[in-house]
């Protein structure tokens, strides 16, 4: 039965746990099954054709274990290989995004006019943010910066210490972001250090919520389908390492049953 099937979330690591967590928080009857491509991180850093022979294959999988739908749990896949990961579904399994549904509540949001957006360079090179809100609001300002070594830093699980802020402190130096009303956090893993962009960032400035806007859209999706359906989660690493186990915990907020799964 369709409404006993899973929802399928993906990222190259455990960025997108921070997803699969806002998912749980809004709809904790659903079932999940979480892929991380840890075989493969970053994606940040690959090339666009790399992301997409990893998205598909993944979004492949996903399809084959009876995901009823995909959600997208990463800006780089997002930006770079969303064609490729609904080409890929096929039309009976709706892809959710990392940044429609971001751009598209900043669109109608009073106060946000002038927006920042931090992310990896596979994401900020793409141009689907600024293509998306030009088309939605083409009165949007957009101020965008590649923060690599952010993600990286949270990846390796430094989230709780000194070397994200230190890392976030020298690219807020950027003179750029002094008038922006709000300030997206493009990259999955942004989340875990969402109160540190805040301090930094002038009074006043909005830090969307990129993961709950996420999962409202996927409720949505699933309400209009009635597929809503009682939990069997399943959390799934192409490589599955010490520091994934440690780190997962952190992101998603519970113990977890973690699985490897290879592709060989």
């Amino acid at each position: 039965m369709i409404e006993h099937r899973p929802i399928g979330i993906f990222d190259s690591g455990i960025g997108g746990l921070t997803v699969a967590r806002a998912i749980n928080d809004l709809l904790p009857n659903e079932s999940i099954l979480y892929f991380g491509d840890t075989e493969h991180l970053p994606y940040g850093e690959k090339s666009p054709e790399l992301i997409r022979r990893y998205s598909s294959r993944i979004a492949e999988h996903l399809v084959s274990s009876g995901c009823k739908a995909i959600v997208v749990a990463c800006n780089s896949a997002s930006s770079n290989a969303l064609d490729a990961v609904v080409h890929a579904a096929g039309p009976d399994v709706p892809v959710i995004d990392m940044v429609t549904p971001v751009v598209r509540s900043i669109s109608t949001e009073a106060g946000c006019e002038h927006v920042g957006l931090i992310g990896t360079r596979a994401t900020i090179s793409s141009g689907l943010y600024r293509d998306t809100m030009k088309q939605l609001n083409p009165k949007t300002k957009l101020v965008s910066r590649a923060t690599p070594l952010l993600a990286s830093a949270i990846e390796e699980g430094f989230f709780n210490d000194s070397i994200p802020l230190a890392v976030l402190e020298a690219y807020f130096s950027d003179p750029s972001f002094d008038n922006i009303d709000c300030m997206i956090l493009g990259c999955t893993h942004y989340p875990l250090v969402k109160e540190n962009v805040q301090d930094l960032l002038p009074k006043g400035v909005k830090v969307i919520d990129s993961p709950q806007l996420v999962a409202q859209e996927l409720k949505r999706l699933l309400t209009e389908s009635a597929q809503i359906n009682p939990p069997i989660h399943k959390f799934q690493v192409s490589d599955l390492t010490e520091n994934f186990k440690f780190s997962a915990h952190h992101f998603f907020g519970s113990d977890l049953n973690l699985e490897e799964v290879s592709f060989r």
